[in-house]
């Protein structure tokens, strides 16, 4: 299979970046393989992205467990599924998934114990239960030929799925996370979940506290209110906590794909968060050992979620391996 060369994704990601530098607004910038190919022609505008529209719906696994999605149409085209990192949902993608619906039957899902979907009453929130769910999903809406992305634990699952499940996977997208996980990393993540766990006065204050004191963008801020819209809860007392089962942090325990990711038939592309060091190059070298069809690539300015901090690098990033 072609694949692209290091130099190209990066020249890729420099004819993205002069995006940034225009006056655009996201909802323009749409980056297709080809233009990303050549330098940018000054003052020039990008393709304005159409109006669009999503539904939230659900399925029901075997086991009677509801799994919500947030579908963006197009069912006619091939299946672009996104999952999501721990404590977020499927609305975590609001911003780049309307970029990707014109070209893509996009599917945003939530992952058990998160959001809308049902909680495991037996805490069953390894990598490989997430991917029991995502395997429902696919089977039930009869997809084929799927392209898989999937950020922090949602990038474990898709990991997962694709070893599992390698003739249903046409490629594979995964964000800022690799095959293994420290132990030093769960503990970091678990400090701070229990930390959330008595919750906020008010929605208010919940915005507040993660707004910080950084200054943001009208559309930033807008970002934050919908997270706080969909994925945060009101209890009977009146206290706001986020929309997660706290028992997650079951499935944060040292994690270890190495399995999953040597059954891969598909191509994959992982995408590294220059600020991040959650994918050590120590990994990153194993992984282009591993498989003769993969890219590692990392975005400029962007941490552990690519498609939020640098999402016009991550589309045209995104957009050109799909196309190759």
């Amino acid at each position: 299979m072609k694949t692209r060369t290091l130099v190209s994704w990066l020249s890729l990601a420099a004819v993205a970046i002069a995006w940034i530098a225009s006056p655009a607004p996201l909802s323009h910038v749409a980056v297709s393989a080809q233009a990303a190919q050549a330098p940018a022609p000054a003052g020039a505008v990008a393709p304005v992205a159409p109006t669009a529209t999503f539904q939230d719906k659900f399925i029901t696994t075997r086991e009677g467990r509801k799994i919500h999605y947030v579908d963006w149409g197009n069912a006619g085209k091939r299946p672009f599924i996104m999952l999501h990192g721990i404590n977020r949902t499927g609305h975590s993608f609001d911003k780049v998934a309307p970029l990707l619906q014109n070209d893509y039957h996009v599917i945003a899902m939530t992952l058990r114990g998160h959001g809308d979907s049902d909680w495991s009453p037996t805490h069953e929130y390894l990598a490989e239960h997430h991917a029991a769910d995502l395997h429902s999903l696919i089977e039930q809406l009869n997809l084929r030929d799927v392209v898989l992305n999937g950020n922090s634990m949602g990038g474990r699952v898709v990991q997962v799925y694709a070893g599992q499940h390698p003739e249903r996977v046409w490629k594979l997208i995964v964000d800022d996370v690799g095959p293994e996980r420290p132990e030093s990393v769960t503990k970091t993540l678990t400090s701070r979940m229990g930390q959330e766990t008595a919750g906020w006065a008010s929605e208010e204050e919940l915005l507040k506290s993660i707004r910080g004191n950084r200054t943001r963008t009208p559309e930033q801020d807008q970002e934050l209110l919908d997270r706080v819209r969909y994925e945060s809860k009101k209890l009977p007392d009146g206290r706001v906590v986020w929309k997660y089962d706290p028992n997650i942090t079951a499935g944060l325990g040292p994690v270890e794909l190495w399995q999953y990711v040597k059954q891969y038939k598909a191509q994959a592309l992982y995408i590294i968060g220059a600020n991040s060091n959650l994918v050590p190059k120590e990994t990153q070298v194993r992984l282009k050992a591993t498989l003769p069809n993969i890219e590692v690539l990392t975005i400029p300015n962007a941490g552990h979620t690519p498609h939020q901090d640098n999402p016009q690098v991550w589309l045209a990033v995104v957009k050109a391996f799909l196309a190759g």
